[in-house]
């Protein structure tokens, strides 16, 4: 739920001829929470690092864009922040502009932003130590304030107060000597180290404020690599995924120098290792400054760690398991929305939820009202949860696996949505159920109820009995092809697949063969592409 998440300073009173502002104030944002104000016509919050303030390309989900499918909140920019820029960031929420007729437009009087240089200034200044870069570019006049700040080992803090963009600052600085870190590939550290530390309202002179990134302290200090990354990690999440659930991945594969990932369900973290050199234990010890640093952040009790075989044909997947803290229970309700899911931290090959589909859950729930939809490969029936939800005429969970099958059943049973009976539950290979109703479907087309919603997640690889196997790269054009002709006129497929290692464009390439429009979306944002890495997800949303 969203809410106001802010401490009030007061000061002197302020009056002008517009409006009378009976409260000078200063807004912080407070640990945890990434809203550091609201009322009806703003909404102030704290941008993560690597996040767009507004999508910029396809399928992209920028700030206004996760507002707007978390939250339901329809705002346009004030401000705005590149994608690398942490920070503060103004908001005005557009469906309250009608209401408040007598709002004043918003003008910033002045921003400043914090940045980390390798380099320290050596320029002429003024007696307070500042000093002032300017830009007449025929359009407007443009101007940096620079001040030094703090003297690490090898890096310089500064502050720049202006009224011009992030990237101004970004270039005035390079022009005084003092580029900022992260400002180019040859970086040591995966994120630009600029934060926009402060805004200042012209006529009312109130203040919001986010404290400068706790990597910028590191970084000064020259901490342990691990603890600067998992800072970093955090900072590209700070604390948005709590607005909506208990069940988030704090750390991406690729984000540490560590083969691991590290996920947390409610107090408890689960820990994945991809390493068949260092054991479980080892990988404990080497992750020790970042899980002392999540602790502070989160107040998590529990641990479990287990590595994933390389070769599973040879090892069992699972293997090398240990716990500390406190117990883990055996079964665990990681909360989304309105929805609970069971979850089993345990040696188990899965969880029971596929915290990368989040985005896609919620998506789901918006359009299902009075659909009818088949979610096949359906494992837990997360999405089928979401879709019955969101009002689905009727849903279809199709899978092999009688077991997690079961575990749907349960889903549905924590929410309450078994008492409908507008939820069905298939045990067949989906293939099979797929031929079912193209044979359907071919004997007389006229009478056949077409599906508005199909989603299809399919496993990378899988058993699929009698000796048989299913390879999502073999399966996919038929699989495509096949959806396609169920689906109504004014049908949606959401398709999905964690094939790190297999051909984006081939996939795309072969819904597009059968769909007017195939749309590939960004992955929630606890699960950052990350440079030099396979994507994790492949999320593709298909219109008929």
């Amino acid at each position: 739920m969203l809410y106001i998440s802010a401490l009030q300073e007061r000061k002197q009173a302020v009056f002008n001829e517009k409006n009378f502002y009976p409260i000078k104030f200063t807004m912080k944002k407070t640990t945890g929470s990434p809203i550091i104000y609201k009322d009806a016509q703003l909404l102030v919050v704290d941008k993560p690092t690597g996040f767009s303030s507004q999508a910029m390309t396809e399928g992209e989900v920028g700030i206004t864009e996760w507002l707007a499918l978390h939250l339901q909140y329809q705002i346009d920019l004030y401000s705005s922040l590149t994608k690398s820029c942490s920070g503060v960031l103004l908001l005005r929420r557009k469906n309250q502009i009608e209401k408040a007729e007598n709002d004043q437009p918003v003008k910033i009087a002045e921003k400043k932003y914090h940045f980390i240089s390798a380099k320290r200034y050596r320029g002429q200044t003024e007696e307070d130590g500042s000093w002032l870069v300017e830009r007449d570019n025929s359009i407007t006049e443009e101007s940096v304030r620079f001040r030094f700040l703090e003297e690490g080992r090898d890096y310089s803090l500064y502050e720049a107060a202006t009224l011009s963009c992030c990237r101004r600052v970004q270039e005035f600085a390079e022009e005084s000597g003092i580029a900022i870190v992260g400002d180019g590939a040859d970086s040591p550290f995966a994120r630009l180290f600029l934060h926009c530390h402060s805004i200042r309202l012209a006529e009312s002179g109130h203040e919001f404020i986010s404290s400068t990134p706790d990597s910028f302290s590191f970084v000064l200090k020259q901490r342990d690599k691990v603890l600067i990354d998992t800072a970093i990690a955090w900072e590209r999440r700070l604390g948005w995924l709590q607005l909506i659930t208990n069940s988030y991945r704090l750390i991406q594969r690729g984000e540490l120098d560590l083969p691991v990932s590290i996920d947390l369900y409610d107090n408890t973290l689960s820990i994945t290792g991809f390493s068949e050199e260092k054991t479980s234990t080892q990988l404990r010890t080497l992750l020790e400054p970042a899980l002392d640093y999540l602790r502070d952040k989160l107040a998590w009790q529990g641990a479990l760690l287990r590595r994933h075989a390389q070769n599973p044909h040879q090892k069992k997947l699972i293997h090398d398991v240990i716990q500390w803290g406190a117990p883990i229970s055996s079964s665990n309700i990681a909360h989304e929305h309105l929805l609970d899911f069971e979850v089993n931290i345990n040696e188990s090959q899965h969880v029971g939820l596929f915290l990368d589909q989040r985005d896609s859950r919620r998506r789901v729930w918006q359009i299902a009202e009075g659909r009818r939809v088949a979610n096949l490969f359906s494992f837990t029936c997360s999405f089928s949860a979401a879709a019955l939800a969101g009002g689905a005429e009727v849903v279809f969970s199709v899978d092999l696996a009688g077991s997690t099958l079961a575990r749907g059943k349960g889903n549905f049973a924590l929410n309450h949505l078994d008492e409908s009976g507008r939820g069905k539950f298939i045990k067949e290979d989906v293939c099979k159920w797929l031929q079912r109703q193209e044979r359907k479907y071919a004997r007389n087309p006229e009478e056949f109820t077409p599906w508005d919603l199909i989603i299809c997640d399919p496993p990378v690889f899988a058993s699929a009995g009698k000796g048989q196997a299913f390879h999502v790269e073999k399966q996919w054009p038929e699989l495509a092809r096949q959806i396609r002709m169920l689906l109504s006129v004014r049908g949606v497929a959401l398709f999905a697949n964690n094939h790190r290692g297999g051909n984006a464009s081939y996939y795309r390439a072969e819904l597009e063969k059968h769909f007017s429009l195939v749309r590939q979306m960004s992955p929630p944002m606890d699960f950052p592409r990350l440079a030099g890495s396979p994507e994790h997800v492949r999320i593709y949303w298909c219109q008929v």
